[in-house]
């Protein structure tokens, strides 16, 4: 844990900047791999149930 506090005896703005931006990362990969899911979900239900039309 030494480690730790002397990292937020520096900077600690930078330190939770980082970290912000590293589950911002995060939440943005997740969105686009379940947006990608639901459309590959689509194209799968769509060919067992066609649209009548």
């Amino acid at each position: 844990m030494e480690w730790l506090s002397n990292s937020l005896a520096q900077d600690p703005i930078v330190l939770f900047s980082s970290i912000g931006i590293v589950i911002t990362i995060f939440i943005l990969a997740a969105r686009k791999a379940h947006l990608n899911y639901v459309a590959k979900m689509k194209k799968i239900n769509e060919a067992f149930n066609p649209k009548k039309g």
